[in-house]
C-alpha cells in the first residue's frame, strides 16, 4: 500500500486516461498509462500511482500524483491532451486548466477528498 501523501508536499495529479475528456477502452488507457510511468521514471520524477475518482465513486482513472513544479506539470497535462489538470498546495485542491479556456478552480481541502475506492476485478 502506498504511502499517504504529506499535507505539507506540493504536487500535481496527472493522468494519461481518456484525452481531450474521450472515453477511451480500458485496454488503451492502460496502454497510455504505462507509456506515461516509462516517462515519469525515465525523467526522475518522484511519482505515486493513484485513482482519481468522481464523488459518486462511479467514475475513476488512474493517475499519479507527481513532485513537480506547476508550469512543468501543466505541460505533460498538455502533451497528454487532458482537458486539466489537478494541483495541490498546502492540502488545497484545484482544478488548473490545460486545454480548457477557463479560470483555475479552487476544490476544497485534498485531505477531505481521500476515499478507500473499490478496487473494480
Amino acid at each position: 500500500m502506498p504511502k499517504p501523501l504529506s499535507k505539507r508536499l506540493d504536487f500535481a495529479i496527472v493522468t494519461a486516461h481518456n484525452p481531450r475528456g474521450k472515453m477511451l477502452s480500458e485496454q488503451a488507457n492502460h496502454h497510455r498509462d504505462l507509456q506515461l510511468a516509462a516517462e515519469l521514471t525515465a525523467a526522475g520524477v518522484k511519482a505515486q500511482s493513484l485513482w482519481g475518482c468522481s464523488p459518486d465513486l462511479k467514475h475513476r482513472e488512474k493517475s499519479w500524483a507527481l513532485v513537480m513544479a506547476k508550469t512543468p506539470a501543466l505541460a505533460l497535462g498538455q502533451k497528454l491532451e487532458q482537458n486539466a489538470i489537478f494541483w495541490v498546495q498546502n492540502d488545497e485542491l484545484y482544478l488548473l486548466p490545460c486545454l480548457l479556456e477557463q479560470p483555475p478552480c479552487f476544490l476544497g481541502l485534498f485531505s477531505e477528498r481521500i476515499v478507500e475506492c473499490p478496487t473494480q476485478g
